[in-house]
């Protein structure tokens, strides 16, 4: 169980919650300033860090032959940088290549951190099949 940290001046205080189905007691961490508070809201506030690039370790699955190919990217490179260097080492896959991440299928335009790609992705080509 993951705990939030508040910068809060004072300590935060622990009370034990009383669990209705008979799980043991939980400390639960809790600001006192909301011991007697009957509405709050939560802002939301990101985290402005620099928009660094950094390198990516990525592989393209072949779905036909089941060959992979090793790729190290920045994460401001789009798909369509990777399609064509995918291309280059595997020239055989001209024509129709789609490729998907996460089960879903990528856009040339789209960016390796748009998309939340991870060190050690992996891509996996398709085909389309076109018809009605």
């Amino acid at each position: 169980m993951a705990t939030a940290q508040l910068q809060h001046p004072m300590a935060l205080s622990v009370r034990r919650q009383h669990c209705p189905r008979g799980d043991p007691p939980i400390p639960v961490p809790y600001d006192p300033t909301f011991l007697k508070a009957t509405h709050a809201s939560l802002l939301v506030v990101q985290d402005h860090k620099p928009n660094r690039a950094s390198r990516l370790a990525v592989t393209v699955l072949s779905g036909s032959d089941g060959k992979r190919v090793p790729f190290v990217l920045k994460s401001t490179d789009t798909i369509g940088k990777l399609q064509r260097r995918f291309l280059q080492k595997r020239p055989d896959q001209t024509g129709s290549l789609n490729l998907a991440y996460n089960g879903k299928p990528v856009q040339g335009h789209q960016s390796l951190g748009e998309l939340g790609v991870k060190n050690g992705a992996t891509f996996i080509t398709f085909q389309r099949c076109l018809g009605g």
